[in-house]
Order: structure tokens, then C-alpha cells, then sequence
């Protein structure tokens, strides 16, 4: 049940993120969520974009001198609601499931907003950490819902 996000290394230079947004325009990709978290050398750029668009990002991307690589994550429909995410979250904690981070996505589905999470843990595998959460009642949306985006 998880999608797929590409993952981008940007350099901190001015105008270095529009060259990052105006590559993808001319190659015609949408960006349907995306985040940036900065060090103090480099920031990381996450984006989501349809799966019949990976490969032409990508592409472009490494073509405008960017370094860049797919990557697996979860997108959970959380309830847009007081206590939505809070509930989402509870399943997290109580078994021992560790957020490296997450961002919320420009769209939503069917009334919920949509949260993209990379999750991992010291003795769950990608594969239950998504069964666990499904069991749980958290709604996780497919690469196929993402793409009818």
C-alpha cells in the first residue's frame, strides 16, 4: 500500500528551488504534495507527483543537474476532522512506530485530508508497519488513488 515520492537534493543558492519548479513545469509534470526540510548545507525536497510521471521527472531533474531518486512512503487518508490526525497517531505510538517525517498533501479524498508519512521501526518490516495501520482502522490510499488524482 505504499506510493511512491522522489526525493530531491538541493543546494542552499538563491533561486536554486524555482530551477527545482520550473524544470518540472517545462516537462509538463503536476506536483500533487510536496515538502522541504533544510540543513544547514543542503535541503531535501519530497514530491509527489502521478506514477506516469516518475520517470520523465526524474529524468529531468538529473538532466538539470539535480540529484534525485524514488523512494517508498505511505499516504494515509486521515479524517478532516478535530482529533483526525491525533488518532492517527495514537496507532503510531502504541506500537512503537517511529515518524522520520511526514507532510500533508495539496489534495484530499472524499472529504480527508491526505498525509504523506515515512514511517519505520526496530522490529517491523515496511510491510507490517502498513498491515498494522490498516488493522487499526487507518485508511491508507494506493499509488492507483494518487494517480485518479
Amino acid at each position: 500500500m505504499y506510493i511512491t515520492q522522489i526525493s530531491v537534493y538541493l543546494e542552499n543558492d538563491h533561486g536554486t528551488l524555482r530551477t527545482l519548479t520550473k524544470t518540472l513545469a517545462e516537462a509538463g509534470i503536476d506536483m500533487l504534495g510536496m515538502s522541504i526540510a533544510d540543513t544547514a548545507n543542503f535541503g531535501i525536497a519530497r514530491i509527489v507527483v502521478r506514477e506516469a510521471d516518475f520517470n520523465t521527472a526524474i529524468t529531468a531533474l538529473i538532466n538539470a543537474g539535480f540529484m534525485a531518486r524514488k523512494n517508498q512512503v505511505l499516504c494515509a487518508a486521515v479524517p478532516n476532522k478535530p482529533a483526525g490526525l491525533d488518532s492517527v497517531l495514537a496507532v503510531i505510538e502504541a506500537n512503537g512506530i517511529f515518524i522520520e517525517y511526514m507532510y500533508s498533501f495539496n489534495y484530499n479524498l472524499d472529504g480527508s485530508a491526505l498525509l504523506i508519512l515515512r514511517l519505520s521501526s526496530d522490529d517491523k518490516d515496511e510491510a507490517a508497519i502498513a498491515a498494522l495501520l490498516t488493522e487499526n482502522g487507518v485508511k491508507l490510499v494506493s499509488q492507483e488513488a494518487v494517480n485518479a488524482l
